[in-house]
């Protein structure tokens, strides 16, 4: 009798061990909202997560699917030995949210906590998208210490650097090298037309197909913006005010009434920073920043270039 007793009370620790260290239970509901934060129906919504146990790749990476209702949400669970789930949701008529995640605080026997909490997820209307001059730039400037200048329509520098004509935007960078790893690289940003300028913004999450607001700003643009990175040698980390993860509205080829207010300009914003980017500027005079990606109005050098094709909103 106490044999068998020792057996159970051994399979109840294993048991419990593997409570703890294997994979646990979880809920998650999913809120699904528009940009005006109305619940949006009839929504795909899916939860992934990993099962760390799996012998064959292919089953690695499980999944649960469902429809929201009409408030928007929908509930749903599954086992996963990670604290954490991905998520993402998609429907006509909407911009599409993926690659989210949803971490978990803790676990209690075999649940993942908290259980059952409620994470929105933002899908963005699809209003109205127009064609656009859109590039990804991924390059350094042709020359130091002078006003370089880039044309938004022509997706170029400007002569002698390249085949642009008008200098919507002057770039001068000052680079300063000293010793081991001491250095000072500068750039200036200059809009030199009355009432051109930038001012910067924080786009959505990556995870978000369509990033920006809808509309740029009317006000609020600086002729002038300064970027730096520095360094003060080997023992001192590298400072920076440049942001890959931040975003810029522009405004160029403004015409300007005799009081000063706006009577013409093109709109534009940036997803990155100068120069690892991509630009979008609309040609139609107005506001909207919503960028038709299967109408760019810059034309590629070759078929399928990735700098212009692989451009989303």
């Amino acid at each position: 009798m106490k044999a068998w007793a020792t057996v159970v009370f051994a399979m109840t620790l294993a048991s419990l061990a593997f409570g703890l260290a294997g994979e646990r239970s979880f809920r998650v509901t999913l809120r699904v909202v528009d940009d005006e934060g109305k619940p949006v129906p009839k929504a795909n919504a899916r939860v992934s997560f990993e099962h760390v146990y799996a012998t064959k790749e292919s089953e690695r990476v499980g999944a649960s699917k469902g429809i929201t209702d009409v408030d928007g949400r929908v509930t749903l669970e599954g086992k996963t030995g990670e604290a954490s789930v991905g998520y993402d949701a998609e429907m006509s008529g909407h911009y599409q949210t993926w690659g989210l995640r949803y971490d978990f605080n803790g676990a209690k026997m075999f649940r993942w906590q908290p259980w059952n909490p409620t994470i929105e997820v933002l899908l963005k209307r699809i209003k109205n998208p127009v064609p656009m001059y859109a590039k990804r730039l991924a390059l350094s400037l042709p020359k130091l210490d002078e006003p370089v200048g880039y044309d938004f329509v022509m997706g170029d520098w400007v002569a002698p650097h390249g085949q642009g004509k008008v200098a919507d935007v002057t770039f001068v960078g000052k680079s300063h090298t000293e010793g081991d790893r001491k250095f000072d690289w500068q750039l200036q940003v200059t809009f030199l037309h009355p009432g051109d300028g930038i001012q910067r913004f924080k786009p959505d999450s990556e995870s978000a197909v369509f990033r920006s607001t809808y509309e740029a700003p009317a006000e609020g643009y600086l002729s002038d913006w300064k970027l730096r990175r520095w360094r003060n040698g080997p023992v001192e980390p590298e400072q920076t005010t440049f942001d890959r993860k931040a975003g810029y509205y522009f405004r160029v080829r403004t015409e300007l009434d005799q009081d000063g207010k706006v009577v013409k300009a093109l709109y534009g914003k940036i997803y990155g920073d100068f120069f690892d980017m991509v630009y979008y500027l609309n040609p139609d005079g107005t506001r909207n920043m919503e960028y038709d990606s299967k109408r760019n109005l810059l034309k590629p050098a070759k078929p399928r270039d990735r700098d212009l094709y692989e451009v989303g909103p």
